[in-house]
């Protein structure tokens, strides 16, 4: 399939999601605005909607790329509209976040904090579907203690009761937001919810990752830590539900700057798994791109910028080749990676007979982070995707009225 077909096919997908602070951007061929992030605004904090959202797109973007059929995520409470009507929305198969956003923002935050009914449909699904093939692993994401916990916690145990390993089943809760109740109930969970399985084996298949967690490991990101490929990507998303926009922006900046070379090299572009072209990229070190190599019929060469503000934020983005009127915004993995909001994806080419590994001297892995990130790696669902291991990935979201608080992050 060329590559303008492949264009045309992304395009028919979804509704191109465009940032908010991109909105009024006009750009052509010849021309693109400045990339530069917005500065914060400490009068008008993100809220835990929006940090959750900045959450889910990152690791979506990640895991993704090791579930073979698909990222499902799934909100509560539902838009109406839905399979699950009031109780929860599903959408299903994911393979890149094109057009998540503007789904999943549709219904904004809204009354109870209730996920059990969102919760059974998952733990179903995934008993239907077993585990003989590969397991499934659960993200939640939410800001309050639900207001239906015991029956909640009962569902857990019971499945926790029904598999023969934890490894088959296993859910991760971050919250979102510093709300103590939450805080509390998360806790419990991670302490008291433990079983025996079908086979009478000491069952845990329930961990957590408290608001102060996330927290302690963006000040550590802030500090220098390193991460690369998926690890480094992960992490982003921890930075994303600390921080919103800013910490995809000072994630994107950390990767940058172990460039020695700005951006300038050969990159494999490739979408859905398969390599639709080489591109030649040209940095002129002030913050504009050369994109050359699409192999489209009318143009074979585009614009690109990048910058970062006084705040340590850093955003790149390039005019998508089909439509000039379009910009494409990325989403830096690691130094030699980018992951872009159409569903492509870069990989840069090493020099010959090279791998990036030994020409940087050696790769961060998961395995090797230490301290408040290496502490979040250990999680169920983040040390399943930092060691790419194929699995059903499941995203809980929790789209309650607790998750339109403004959050400080304090």
């Amino acid at each position: 399939m060329g590559f303008r077909s492949m264009l045309k096919k992304i395009e028919a997908e979804a509704t191109k999601e465009v940032e908010k602070y991109l909105s009024s951007v006009t750009s052509t061929t010849n021309q693109t605005q400045s990339a530069k992030p917005p500065k914060s605004d400490p009068a008008n904090p993100p809220t835990r909607w929006e940090k959750a959202i900045f959450a889910m797109n990152g690791i979506v973007a990640q895991v993704s790329q090791i579930d073979p059929d698909g990222v499902d995520v799934v909100c509560f409470p539902g838009s109406g509209g839905g399979e699950g009507g009031r109780d929860y929305d599903i959408y299903r198969n994911l393979k890149d976040t094109k057009g998540l956003e503007a789904l999943v923002t549709a219904t904004p935050p809204r009354g109870d904090c209730k996920m059990g009914e969102a919760m059974d449909v998952v733990l179903k699904e995934a008993f239907q579907r077993g585990f003989d093939e590969r397991p499934c692993t659960v993200l939640v994401l939410t800001a309050g203690r639900p207001s239906d916990h015991e029956a909640l916690s009962k569902s857990l145990a019971d499945a926790a009761k029904k598999v023969n390993k934890d490894a088959d089943l296993t859910i991760t809760f971050v919250q979102v937001g510093d709300d103590e109740w939450a805080e509390n109930y998360l806790r419990q969970l991670d302490t008291e919810l433990t079983t025996t399985s079908a086979t009478g084996e000491h069952i845990d298949i329930v961990d957590t990752i408290k608001d102060e967690d996330v927290q302690k490991a963006v000040e550590e990101m802030k500090s220098g830590g390193k991460s690369s490929g998926m690890t480094g990507g992960i992490i982003g998303a921890f930075a994303g539900a600390a921080m919103g926009a800013g910490g995809v922006y000072l994630a994107n900046k950390i990767s940058k700057d172990k460039r020695t070379k700005g951006w300038n090299g050969q990159w494999k572009c490739i979408y859905d798994g398969d390599e639709m072209c080489v591109l030649d990229v040209k940095d002129d070190g002030e913050g504009n791109l050369e994109i050359s190599g699409w192999q489209e019929e009318e143009v074979d060469t585009t614009l690109g910028s990048y910058a970062e503000n006084d705040e340590g934020g850093f955003n790149i983005q390039h005019v998508n080749p089909g439509n000039e009127k379009d910009l494409i915004i990325g989403t830096i993995e690691d130094e030699h990676t980018i992951v872009w909001d159409d569903g492509t994806r870069w990989e840069e080419i090493p020099p010959e007979n090279m791998h990036w590994a030994a020409y940087a001297g050696a790769a961060v892995a998961g395995a090797g982070a230490a301290g408040a990130t290496g502490y979040l790696l250990e999680k169920k669902f983040f040390n399943k995707a930092s060691n790419n291991v194929k699995s059903d990935y499941v995203i809980v979201l929790d789209r309650s009225a607790m998750m339109a608080v403004p959050d400080t992050g304090k």
